[in-house]
């Protein structure tokens, strides 16, 4: 197995692929992340206590988990935690078993659209690595925190723009590192965490939501060095956060 440090430039290549050559779409080719626009679910009323198929709520109040209808990039629904008010955190949370779709050494990229408008704390899309007992691999969890306001924020949810994320690594424990499945690895876990403490206040909406494998250097070379330009593209949205 080649050493993570060697495979750097090949992943950052890899990760254009997967999302610039489909720049047009809200969920990339190769995305095997269940329910990725949260659009099947099972309605509520009012609408935001419905629940998006294959989500659960967890957490010490389920009532800031919202199925929201108040923004999203596709159709109707987007995911959200809306925390008026300081208290108790929630978070939803979503199962995948990776079998046949991911395996041991592959590194995975996350694509989702987000807006939020949060202070007093922070809140967090994170994913987990769990093994057949529900526990987490040495390879950690991976999260990614948000605080303040996202670059489309203007005062509301509903006049308010989505941006876009692409992330092949994550923060575990204040060490950033590519998120490579484990051995041991059997289900990838996706958590929407209100997070930061108590005082953590505002929303959160994440929409076309999507997960895959980025492709071997083998699989990039074929596709040609088209995949360079995507990679400039994607710097320069992340300077522009």
């Amino acid at each position: 197995m080649q050493p993570i440090k060697t495979k750097l430039f090949p992943i950052a290549i890899a990760i254009a692929l997967c999302f610039a050559a489909s720049a047009q779409a809200d969920v990339p080719a190769g995305n095997f992340w269940h329910n990725p626009t949260f659009e099947a679910g099972t309605p509520g009323i009012p609408p935001e206590t419905g629940t998006p198929d294959n989500w659960n709520r967890g957490g010490a109040d389920a009532s800031i988990l919202h199925w929201s209808t108040g923004n999203s990039v596709s159709s109707s629904h987007s995911l959200g935690v809306v925390k008026p008010v300081a208290g108790a955190f929630g978070e939803w949370y979503s199962d995948f078993a990776i079998a046949g779709f991911a395996s041991a050494g592959d590194v995975l990229a996350l694509h989702w659209h987000e807006m939020f408008n949060i202070s007093g704390g922070e809140m967090r899309l994170t994913l987990r690595l769990l093994d057949g007992g529900g526990g987490g691999p040495n390879s950690g969890d991976h999260h990614f925190v948000v605080s303040g306001n996202s670059s489309g924020w203007v005062s509301t949810l509903a006049d308010s723009s989505f941006t876009t994320r692409n992330e092949l690594s994550g923060g575990n424990a204040g060490l950033l590192g590519p998120i490579v499945v484990a051995a041991d690895t059997v289900y990838v876990r996706l958590q929407l965490v209100s997070g930061g403490g108590d005082s953590t206040i505002g929303s959160y909406l994440i929409d076309d939501l999507s997960v895959s494998v980025v492709p071997e250097p083998t699989s990039i070379a074929l596709l040609g060095m088209g995949a360079l330009v995507g990679v400039n593209a994607i710097r320069r949205r992340r300077m522009a956060r």
